[in-house]
């Protein structure tokens, strides 16, 4: 079979053709949505990687100085502060990836339960922040 000989291209119709046009519009509103809400996840947990370790350190171990117990000073915890960072993110993300090619309420439902999880491991990691 020679070049001439295939003849016109045909395109799909129907469900097909519809599917390869891109991301549907509800889903990238759904996305765009969810992104504020962890976007505020976010703010909260870079408020407090700068400001506990400040507290951590001025605070807690100058009383600490002041008493004459040097061997109580804590140093700020670092990974749980820099692991509430990177958690909005990566939920986010999971979400987009697990919501890939599903219908409109299973991507509002994906974008819920991971919200719900930086929510509650966001709250665990900030009781045990303020608790040191």
């Amino acid at each position: 079979m020679t070049a001439r000989e295939t003849g016109p291209v045909t395109q799909p119709v129907g469900p097909a053709a519809s599917r390869r046009r891109g991301p549907r519009v509800g889903v990238v509103v759904v996305a765009a949505l969810a992104a504020l809400f962890f976007a505020y996840d976010l703010y909260e947990a870079i408020t407090n990687l700068v400001l506990v370790p400040q507290d951590v350190r001025y605070q807690n171990n100058e009383f600490f100085d002041e008493v004459g117990v040097d061997g109580l000073a804590a140093s700020p915890p670092w990974v749980a502060l820099v692991a509430n960072v990177l958690l909005p993110v990566v939920a986010w993300v999971g979400a987009l990836v697990v919501a890939r090619r599903r219908p409109l309420w299973q991507v509002v439902l994906a974008f819920v339960a991971a919200l719900a999880l930086v929510g509650s491991v966001s709250l665990t990691i900030t009781a045990y922040v303020l608790s040191i």
